[in-house]
């Protein structure tokens, strides 16, 4: 029996004609997806963000190694419900076994409505962004929404023409991320450990951690990613933990070191305000020419990430439709193996996103939420633990109940301490997770209903 089903308070409906994923994603396949969501536009954008909230080499440094850590802890968690209850869906599927079709229905919109809609949007903007750096004019809402639209055409060709580009692209991601990373610290020095740079008044005590923190999850995020195409992963329970763990581990490693070479070439007051600090240290050793180049090499970067986007997101439609908690047409798939009505869905929300230009804004919301919620589906992880004991777990988190607890604990003191320092942002959340919260009674109660 599906575990999911079984552990879910209500009938879960039977799945929709033409709802087999095929099981075609290899590790390496999932490898290039988990390494290709996450690396993208967050490292890229986001470190003059941050030196300019924090402005201290050593702060900057830390809050990357704080966000690796809590990236890394979330991954062991969620590895361990992947591989038990291999899925389609992600963190809705973790979340509906633990909590119910409540539960579930709030981590699936959630992620559909701001996790990846907000992160493609961002992710299609700092494209746009580059695309008329390069060519020295443009309108970023236009550019943007043209890249999206780009993207929806390449998915609806299938999810082989979707991972084999994902493969070529991160290969060249990671190569293009270690040459530069290289390149600075050759040409670097030390000044930036020994010149902070005196941060606005704006960003005084704990808000400019908070929004330091919230950019460095945002390039975090994606961690879990992979999990999305559980049910298109060939061995699943043997599979998943290697293509989560293995991911967050490079991922973490490649950005400490583009950090320490971004923090060789340029001092936080240098990096401060930047939209793509790789450009400007490279450009600092090597001359304005090579800056260009990293430009050209970022873009590739960014498509990279962009495109799993559009590769993972929909099949978190699709798992809620098949459940009932999303329309029907969400769980049907084309010939060619994509949840078509899904894709179109989550194109249209990145589309509307990504035409707005509101870069920071989307990520500080997107990350409240996320954060959020994720909190609440890594809670989960102790109530499966209770609930189900006997559920088959190829992978168990060693260290129970220690090492769960303080990622719980985290979670925690990260949170509170952004609703502290962002009242405002808080209560939008609020609204936003609130109404996600009625309407998933509102639907679960229906399903109940229907299956009496």
């Amino acid at each position: 029996m599906n575990p999911v089903a079984q552990a879910a308070p209500a009938e879960t409906p039977a799945a929709a004609p033409g709802a087999d994923l095929r099981r075609v994603i290899r590790v390496r396949d999932g490898l290039a997806v988990a390494v290709g969501m996450i690396i993208g536009a967050g490292i890229l954008r986001t470190p003059g963000l941050i030196a300019s909230y924090v402005g201290n080499a050593w702060i900057i440094l830390g809050t990357w190694v704080l966000g690796g850590i809590i990236a890394g802890l979330s991954t062991l968690l969620l590895a361990e419900m992947a591989a038990a209850i291999p899925d389609a869906g992600g963190k809705y599927v973790y979340a509906r076994a633990a909590w119910g079709p409540v539960g579930g229905f709030v981590a699936g919109w959630n992620e559909m409505l701001t996790g990846r809609s907000f992160t493609g949007a961002a992710k299609a903007i700092v494209i746009a962004t580059y695309i008329i750096s390069l060519a020295g004019s443009g309108n970023i809402s236009i550019v943007a929404g043209v890249i999206v639209l780009g993207f929806t055409l390449l998915h609806l060709g299938g999810l082989k023409v979707g991972t084999r580009f994902q493969n070529i692209t991160t290969v060249i991601k990671i190569a293009v991320l270690i040459a530069i990373a290289a390149a600075g610290i050759w040409g670097g020095d030390t000044r930036a450990w020994v010149e902070p740079m005196t941060v606005g008044p704006e960003y005084a005590g704990l808000l400019g951690f908070a929004l330091a923190y919230q950019a460095v999850a945002f390039a975090y995020y994606g961690w879990e990613d992979a999990a999305k195409l559980a049910e298109e992963v060939r061995d699943p329970g043997r599979s998943l933990p290697r293509i989560l763990i293995g991911g967050a581990s490079v991922v973490a490693g490649l950005y400490l070191l583009m950090n320490f070479a971004f923090l060789a070439a340029l001092t936080p007051a240098e990096m401060a305000g930047s939209e793509l600090v790789a450009r400007d240290a490279i450009a600092g050793v090597f001359g304005t020419t090579a800056g260009q180049v990293v430009t050209a090499c970022s873009l590739l970067i960014l498509i990279s990430s962009l495109n799993v986007n559009f590769l993972a997101t929909p099949r978190v439609a699709f798992a809620l439709s098949r459940d009932g908690l999303a329309p029907k047409a969400f769980s049907r798939v084309s010939p060619n193996g994509t949840p078509t009505a899904a894709l179109l869905f989550i194109a249209a929300l990145i589309f509307g996103g990504a035409v707005t230009g509101a870069f920071e804004s989307l990520i500080r919301f997107m990350m409240l939420c996320a954060i959020t919620v994720d909190g609440m589906v890594l809670l989960g992880f102790f109530r499966l633990r209770r609930r189900q004991p006997d559920l088959a777990r190829p992978l168990r988190v060693p260290l129970y109940p220690w090492l769960p607890a303080l990622t719980i604990a985290l979670y925690l003191v990260v949170l509170a301490i952004i609703v502290l320092t962002q009242p405002r942002l808080a209560i939008g959340g609020a609204i936003m997770l609130g109404s996600l919260v009625v309407a998933g009674i509102v639907v679960a109660r229906r399903q109940a209903k229907r299956t009496r």
